[in-house]
């Protein structure tokens, strides 16, 4: 990104303009900061006329485990999996809420 922005003889102040975000968020963004939200990295891209770059990361043509996989078998949504305690018990008949297991 540094080096990007070099290329393009932009000075941190105004590539930290052109973005709308402070120096240091620049700074840490060019340090491969992590903790960097993906928001500022696509302001970056797009300061330096480089959003097709963001486009390729997810294109799905070039994601290998999603051409494996046919769409339509790909579940809607994903629910989270319950603990075992908060699980419905399969039909049967009534527990007695004052009877204790047995053995007790």
């Amino acid at each position: 990104m540094a080096l990007a922005r070099r290329v393009r003889s932009l000075s941190t102040i105004d590539m930290a303009e052109r973005m709308g975000v402070d120096r240091s968020t620049l700074r840490r963004l060019e340090q491969g900061d992590p903790g960097v939200s993906l928001n500022t990295l696509a302001m970056a891209l797009h300061a330096l006329g480089l959003m097709d770059r963001l486009e390729g990361l997810v294109d799905r043509a070039t994601d290998d485990v999603g051409l494996l996989t046919a769409e339509d078998t790909v579940p809607k949504r994903i629910a989270r999996s319950r603990p075992a305690s908060t699980r419905r018990t399969p039909a049967g008949p009534p527990r007695s809420e004052s009877a204790e297991p047995e053995g007790w």
